[in-house]
């Protein structure tokens, strides 16, 4: 199904393909998560989506939504374990190879951190499979959080040793050059931390039982401070290095990493407030978390605006997207589009509309949707245009003249 050229090296950028599949296949789940009522659950299930596609008082054009949204989540889920098979295939067949070897050894051994947050992002997406297509699951849902804690400190484990061997092999054994870290693709790093940490978050803010709120909380905590601290070695080391060595070309979608770790860290955020505030018998605060919400989009903003300059700059877009060259590590430019997309619609309805600034379902708030919409649609359209350049290639057989 899918083929890679293998006259190129084999590289962990690759499954970065399976990580934005299944990125996007949640980013649909948001119009569920924010259209489809649940009040009975944190979270719609297979009765409320079905529910609201057969009710007779759903719109026309809420049914569509619904059902283009889930038709989405399966297509795109699917097309997650399809990429993720492939990419384990490919990592057994290359594990234990000269140019592995050399790879793990090397400053991009870091970039194999992009397994454990692959596998962290299957979680999350098996888990609402589980609640839009499995009828009454969410029933035994309590049952189920110890097990997807204890997949997530498997996960976690995997990617503190992984870090931790290369961290260690840097303080260690030395050989750090500036000019090999021109760019901020170490904060593959934290991004693995911030999905471990959010996942975790989930259990957090979902369930009732006191227990499994506090230890979700302390391990979700854990992650959030891993991933911070690497931000801040990474920012400070990489952008001193691109200012003195530029920035390299092949990498430059590294600019664009901080976007999806500022969204886990902010869903993060948002979770753990409900989690705690559940178990501490206290209330969320409206301001708070329209402030933090707001300032973290504008984050964002700024992030991207300041990297798709330098794509225009040094034509990345150009030549890796639209134009012939191939590289695996474009796959990274697919996270940012479905991080944007996820955090605005966190902003847009708990900023905006759960405060009564923005009428649901009115005029306005169909402006700002749509406006979504249109990101979401340039990544989808991201994911089709990479997987198809680096995923289906045929090799050229010659026959022979007779």
């Amino acid at each position: 199904m899918f083929n890679r050229d293998t006259s190129q090296p084999w590289h962990p950028s690759y499954w970065l393909a399976s990580l934005g599949a299944g990125g996007l296949s949640i980013s649909f789940f948001m119009y569920l998560f924010w259209m489809v009522p649940h009040q009975d659950t944190p979270m719609p299930t297979f009765a409320h989506w079905t529910q609201a596609l057969m009710a007779d008082t759903t719109s026309p054009v809420m049914q569509v939504i619904v059902l283009l949204s889930v038709a989405a989540i399966l297509a795109l889920g699917l097309l997650h374990i399809a990429l993720l098979v492939w990419n384990i295939k490919e990592y057994n067949a290359h594990k234990g190879t000269e140019a592995f070897n050399k790879l793990v050894n090397s400053p991009a051994e870091v970039q194999m951190l992009a397994i454990p947050l692959t596998l962290a992002m299957t979680v999350n997406v098996m888990f609402i499979f589980g609640a839009l297509f499995v009828p009454g699951l969410w029933s035994v849902v309590e049952w189920m959080f110890p097990g997807a804690i204890a997949a997530f400190v498997v996960i976690g484990y995997f990617a503190l040793k992984m870090y931790g061997r290369y961290l260690g092999r840097m303080l260690t054994q030395g050989g750090y050059r500036s000019e090999e870290h021109n760019h901020l693709s170490p904060l593959m790093a934290a991004f693995t931390f911030s999905m471990i940490s959010v996942g975790f978050a989930a259990p957090a803010a979902m369930s009732h039982i006191p227990a499994v709120i506090a230890t979700a909380s302390v391990l979700s905590y854990l992650f959030l401070v891993a991933a911070v601290l690497v931000v801040l070695f990474v920012l400070v080391s990489g952008i001193t290095a691109m200012m003195k060595h530029g920035l390299q070309e092949q990498a430059t979608p590294s600019l664009w990493m901080l976007v999806p770790i500022i969204t886990l860290l902010g869903i993060e955020w948002i979770r753990m407030e409900h989690g705690l505030a559940h178990l501490f018998n206290t209330k969320m605060n409206p301001a708070d978390n329209f402030q933090m919400l707001t300032l973290m989009v504008m984050l964002q903003a700024v992030v991207l605006s300041v990297g798709y300059r330098v794509m225009k700059l040094n034509g990345y877009l150009d030549n890796y997207l639209h134009g012939d060259e191939r590289s695996p590590v474009a796959f990274g430019l697919v996270c940012p589009g479905v991080a944007f997309f996820v955090l605005n619609m966190f902003w847009w309805h708990i900023g905006f509309v759960s405060t009564g600034i923005v009428a649901k379902f009115g005029v306005i708030y169909w402006i700002g949707i749509s406006l979504f919409f249109v990101v979401q649609t340039v990544t989808v359209y991201a994911l089709y245009r990479l997987t198809r350049n680096l995923l289906t290639h045929r090799e050229l057989v010659l026959e022979p003249s007779v």
